[in-house]
């Protein structure tokens, strides 16, 4: 009896830890990316595989494709992709997710939208309004931050996708006939915004988007574009937004030499989703965590009060996590199952 007693305890303390051990001790590596909102989504996703799952979770630092490429192969070198800007990223979407299916996109992503922006004391003492207004010599004069007498503008740092599509659209407004593009850190931008803000006599041009903390460390604002009214790149054939003589085509560097000249972007850009990537070679490794993955669901409100946490309050990101998940055990329940 007593051996049949201890074989039922035994038995019921394998069922309770069968759950952890399903992927304990897997090695998840997350994608570190140079802006704020992948490190606190790594940040939360990090905490949760670490607690639930039991997993060895680290980081490595590359470029956007070299991450996709890396995902692609799936032998762990990067699992995770915390941030994919689809409208940047399409070409690697195309490639990984459709053409190959070796990563996998997770099945909620949020919205964020982008533009040029100008501080908005600057925009109100000078009458700044759309992108229109920008294209006058004494004007962009009052953007030079190298002291060449050109005006300059910030499309974003090295190595983001959404970088070459500003140069774009300073090629495609006419902007770059006034102005220089000035491609440097994002930290960098920021300690140059703050200058601006503190001297409260030049501007400053810059690429931006939301949800993001600046919005709330500053008073910024967001310059008029035209209308988007389709994509008219090939890739988009077939999908509602295509329109052969689109204000949008983009073609990606990867795909042209000449990208910059055979481009043409003349509008806003659409709100565009925002994706968690993973390699699907996890369904097979860690089943678990993949799922947990595909439906991990974020709200923009979310991203900006983790950033803001993270840049305005000076907190440390896994503090950060750490605190929301704890406050918010449903949530993360409907993305784990436990």
């Amino acid at each position: 009896m007593k051996k049949r007693i201890h074989a039922f305890a035994l038995a019921g303390v394998l069922a309770l830890i069968q759950p952890l051990a399903a992927d304990a001790g897997e090695k998840i590596v997350l994608a570190d990316l140079t802006w704020d909102e992948p490190r606190a989504v790594n940040a939360v996703l990090a905490e949760i595989l670490t607690n639930t799952y039991g997993a060895e979770v680290s980081l490595i630092a590359a470029d956007q494709t070299a991450i996709f490429a890396a995902m692609g192969k799936g032998d762990g070198s990067v699992d995770v992709h915390p941030a994919v800007w689809s409208g940047a990223q399409q070409s690697n979407i195309d490639r990984f997710v459709t053409s190959e299916g070796k990563v996998r996109l997770n099945a909620k992503p949020y919205d964020a939208t982008d533009g040029f922006y100008v501080p908005k004391f600057f925009a109100e003492q000078h009458g700044i309004k759309s992108i229109e207004d920008l294209k006058k010599p004494e004007i962009a004069a009052l953007f030079d931050i190298n002291g060449d007498g050109r005006g300059d503008y910030w499309p974003g740092a090295p190595g983001w996708g959404v970088t070459n599509i500003y140069r774009v659209k300073g090629v495609s407004y006419g902007l770059e006939e006034f102005y220089d593009p000035i491609v440097a850190s994002d930290a960098l931008m920021k300690t140059q915004l703050a200058s601006v803000e503190a001297k409260k006599t030049n501007g400053l041009l810059f690429y931006y988007w939301k949800p993001e903390a600046l919005h709330q460390a500053f008073e910024l604002t967001q310059l008029e574009e035209p209308a988007f009214d389709g994509f008219a790149m090939e890739s988009k054939k077939g999908t509602p937004e295509y329109k052969a003589d689109g204000c949008y085509n983009y073609v990606d560097p990867k795909d042209s030499p000449d990208w910059l000249k055979q481009s043409r972007i003349t509008c806003a850009t659409p709100p565009q989703p925002i994706y968690i990537a993973y390699s699907s070679s996890l369904e097979q490794r860690a089943p678990e965590i993949a799922a947990f993955l595909n439906k991990v669901a974020i709200e923009p409100s979310e991203v900006g009060a983790w950033i803001y946490s993270m840049t305005i309050d000076k907190k440390d990101p896994a503090t950060v996590a750490k605190e929301w998940v704890s406050a918010n055990p449903e949530r993360v329940k409907s993305w784990t199952g436990k």
